[in-house]
């Protein structure tokens, strides 16, 4: 039987733990290691005088977080509003098939819904199949003409410094 699991937000005490699963993601997405984040930085990130984002839990009734939602706010100039981006959402392996995903992106909409926010948005990995139909089953449109476009702080130095 499993544990019953709610959703709340993310508290300063559970960063370690959004940290470790932020690991399991990274596992999972092969993106190991790009993570160079640290639990200083999620603390000042989520819980510092300007925070940056803010993360919603899926906790068991004992208090275990077994999944996150990271999001933040965003604005559309096509929609001529504040939207919002889901920057990650993640459950452990033993934990899904239970809606918990599904709980927690809800959550998420929810809190885009009382923003007024003109769109929810968020990005998949194009091999990651199972994600792929779950967004579409769930009415979320995946967007094949776009690319995502970055510079990590390295680049965005050198692209300050050249000509």
């Amino acid at each position: 039987m499993t544990n019953p699991v709610s959703i709340r937000p993310a508290r300063p005490d559970d960063v370690p733990a959004i940290l470790g699963l932020i690991g399991e993601l990274a596992d999972f997405e092969k993106l190991r290691h790009q993570l160079v984040a640290k639990e200083e930085d999620f603390q000042e990130a989520l819980f510092g005088e300007q925070p940056a984002a803010a993360a919603l839990v899926a906790v068991t009734d004992d208090s275990q977080p077994i999944g996150y939602a990271i999001y933040f706010s965003t604005f559309s100039t096509f929609v001529g509003k504040a939207g919002i981006w889901l920057e990650d959402i993640y459950v452990r392996p033993e934990f899904r098939g239970q809606k918990i995903g599904k709980q927690l992106l809800k959550s998420v909409a929810e809190i885009a819904k009382q923003r007024n926010a003109g769109r929810l948005e968020w990005c998949v990995l194009d091999w990651n199949q199972n994600a792929i139909e779950f967004y579409e089953s769930i009415g979320a449109d995946v967007m094949p003409d776009w690319r995502i476009c970055r510079m990590d702080r390295s680049r965005v130095e050198a692209f300050i410094d050249s000509d």
